[in-house]
């Protein structure tokens, strides 16, 4: 059966994302160096007379497997025992585990930076936790403020489990999109922070039927778009198990950054538009330097470029052109953007 000029051009594009993806993916060496420090740590902390410890694990995008290449930070928790460690304050706690660290690594740079302490090795920075459990409640942990002077409760394992069942029920297209689309935070310097984007994500995922990744990079735009123009001054995504706190609250008390997510939200959300456009008509050529648009210089080889970007009629990001719901995603996507996707 003859394949339309649509299909042809969305195969050969999906092609260029597969690519992409492999490129971002952390390489199997990072992974075991990431799994040799974490056991290094462990031993020390455990041996060690100074620290009394229940358990530690990996956190964060990492955990999560949405982290890309190249690695910056990895997030290590400890959980102490709280009967030991009754009397210590945030900061004796940080500069106990501190010490055993820099017994283990002498010669690596290593700072306390409230809530963490930061090991700066070769290929990544692990940033290491301590925390406290709570008795009555195995997901619940206290950990150091970022100035250091008190606690503040965390849920490190809950997103960590909702985003591998995100991932099922999108047939493993979620994390794969989530780690693409920290690409394209990361090309454009867009001032999002990772759970936030991957929250986001996730809002659109349950808003449209994705079938594949250009679906989904244009959904997360899409709905994104949406969400910002609903919630123009308060935050709008609740942080995991806990009242009145927000995900995405330090972007609402900084205007500038609002502004400039805003602005790269809403351009490349017609960007995207302009991709599919030209993937109904098979322009390919056309389609992938779109996509390149957004995704960076990395998304295909300069040796299938077509004819200058510069010929096209797409301005640049901070003054977006104006968007227009493509008749073709009303087919392809099943719900419509409107306040109940909220």
């Amino acid at each position: 059966m003859t394949s339309s000029p649509f299909e042809r051009a969305k195969q050969s594009i999906l092609e260029e994302f597969e690519k992409l993806r492999s490129q971002i993916e952390p390489t199997e060496k990072e992974k075991s160096s990431i799994s040799a420090s974490h056991t290094k740590m462990r031993t020390m902390l455990e041996n060690s007379t100074e620290v009394k410890t229940v358990d530690t694990f990996l956190t964060g995008s990492y955990a999560r497997d949405t982290m890309i290449r190249p690695l910056k930070d990895v997030d290590f928790l400890v959980q102490v025992n709280s009967g030991h460690h009754q009397n210590d304050t945030p900061m004796q706690l940080l500069n106990k585990i501190s010490r055993i660290l820099r017994s283990a690594y002498p010669l690596t740079p290593i700072s306390v930076t409230p809530p963490c302490i930061t090991v700066k090795l070769s290929y990544c920075h692990l940033e290491v936790v301590p925390a406290i459990g709570f008795t009555d409640n195995e997901e619940l942990f206290k950990i150091p403020t970022e100035n250091g002077l008190g606690w503040q409760q965390t849920y490190p394992k809950i997103p960590t489990k909702w985003m591998t069942e995100e991932n099922k029920q999108a047939g493993g297209l979620f994390k794969p999109t989530v780690k693409m689309l920290k690409r394209w935070r990361d090309v454009h310097k867009v001032p999002l922070r990772s759970f936030h984007l991957e929250m986001l994500v996730r809002m659109a995922f349950n808003a449209y039927k994705i079938k594949d990744y250009t679906d989904g990079a244009w959904a997360f735009f899409a709905k994104t778009d949406n969400l910002f123009e609903l919630n123009k001054t308060q935050p709008f995504i609740s942080e995991p198990n806990r009242k009145n706190v927000f995900v995405d609250q330090y972007l609402y008390v900084n205007l500038i950054s609002l502004a400039i997510v805003k602005r790269f939200i809403k351009a490349h959300f017609a960007y995207a538009q302009k991709a599919f456009d030209y993937m109904q008509k098979g322009q390919i050529g056309l389609a992938k330097q779109v996509w390149a648009k957004i995704f960076g210089s990395g998304f295909y080889t300069s040796a299938t470029l077509p004819p200058p970007f510069s010929s096209l009629s797409i301005q640049s990001p901070l003054t977006p052109p104006p968007t227009v719901f493509p008749s073709l995603l009303s087919g392809l996507l099943k719900r419509r953007i409107d306040g109940r996707d909220v």
